[in-house]
């Protein structure tokens, strides 16, 4: 197989892998619009758009930096081979790896204390991450697996 054909597959798992996080976590931006939005209708549907527009540009502004830093080199240079000779604890690294900057970041550990940063925020991205990874991951090395 070659670069190329790689190349093309990591691209189309990561399109997968975004838009099926991005379904899973549509509703978590649904239900945190319409608690934001108050009684207005026509508030809330302006804010169901506005807040689905940054919602798609935030996460397709991710997924890029990943397609271009990681999966595309990684694409490029890790053998099919030794990704398919065992694939679950790839699968784990590649879902367990991005969620821990998240943690980081939002610093999860500090909750008790609450310093400003709630739950959700942990979570949400806790889940697009994962959801990402995961199907992204298994979408390729099951695009890797059908060889053409």
């Amino acid at each position: 197989m070659t670069r190329a054909q790689r190349w093309r597959k990591a691209t189309r798992a990561v399109f997968i892998g975004w838009l099926s996080a991005f379904v899973v976590t549509s509703p978590v931006q649904i239900f945190e619009v319409l608690r934001n939005s108050g009684q207005s209708f026509t508030l809330m549907l302006s804010a169901l758009g506005y807040g689905f527009a940054v919602w798609l540009l935030i996460t397709l502004a991710g997924v890029s930096f990943v397609w271009i830093c990681i999966a595309t080199p990684a694409a490029l240079l890790i053998s099919p081979q030794s990704l398919l000779k065992r694939p679950l604890p790839v699968v784990v690294l590649c879902v367990v790896a991005p969620v821990l900057p998240i943690a980081y970041r939002l610093h999860v550990w500090t909750h008790l204390y609450h310093d400003g940063i709630g739950w959700m925020s942990f979570w949400i991205y806790a889940l697009f991450a994962a959801v990402f990874s995961g199907v992204a991951i298994r979408s390729y090395l099951r695009l890797l697996a059908r060889e053409p």
